[in-house]
């Protein structure tokens, strides 16, 4: 049995202002900072033995405030950053939804975008979800994995884990800023279960900060 603590990053500017961050690479803010110190001291007690994180820098960040608690390292896995939103990144859902209308539709009910350079969500679920298996894999029987990524990477990663098809289910809320998952491998179909979902002490900016990345 292996624990997966899937920990999404603390809040960004952009989250507060509702803006889609894909592969920007912003920082945390000052509460995302403070998010990230009260989130650690949660995920600490759950017995941590190793640290994967995206490579961008909201999730090393937060990655690295859970490692200077516990002394662990954090590992560098760049098939953990978020979902590409390729023109889109940088604005925002209202701006879109006024542009683009059928496409912003075609968008919220999750399909394929490739005019706009935007990363498919089975794209994402295959990408995020194989690398969450590979670090599984590669874990001890026993080990308590916190995984550092991104609200879509998250979501879309644990959709694949489960089975589901990315394009058709969403039956995953989207996870707040700096709240987390744990997943756990089992012997059943289809092999791992959700044990805890968006747990933590949340601040949300926005009704779609939990999808903005």
């Amino acid at each position: 049995m292996t624990d997966l603590i899937l920990w999404r990053h603390g809040q960004t500017d952009y989250n507060l202002q509702g803006r889609i961050q894909g592969r920007v690479d912003i920082p945390l803010n000052d509460t995302g900072r403070e998010q990230a110190r009260r989130a650690a001291d949660d995920i600490a007690a759950l017995g941590p033995t190793r640290i994967v994180s995206s490579p961008l820098v909201r999730a090393r960040a937060t990655a690295e405030v859970l490692a200077s608690l516990t002394g662990l390292s954090v590992e560098i896995e760049p098939g953990l950053a978020e979902k590409s939103f390729g023109d889109w990144e940088g604005l925002k859902a209202a701006d879109i939804k006024k542009q683009w209308p059928e496409d912003y539709a075609t968008w919220r009910a999750g399909g394929d975008l490739p005019q706009f350079r935007i990363e498919g969500r089975r794209q994402t679920a295959e990408r995020v979800g194989q690398t969450l298996k590979a670090i599984a894999a590669d874990s001890g029987k026993d080990d308590v994995v916190v995984v550092v990524s991104h609200g879509a990477a998250t979501n879309l990663g644990a959709t694949y884990l489960l089975g589901m098809d990315a394009q058709q289910w969403f039956g995953l809320r989207g996870m707040s800023n700096c709240c987390y998952a744990i997943m756990r491998t089992n012997k059943r179909p289809p092999g791992w279960s959700v044990v805890r979902w968006n747990a933590g002490p949340p601040v949300d900016p926005s009704p779609l900060g939990k999808i903005l990345g």
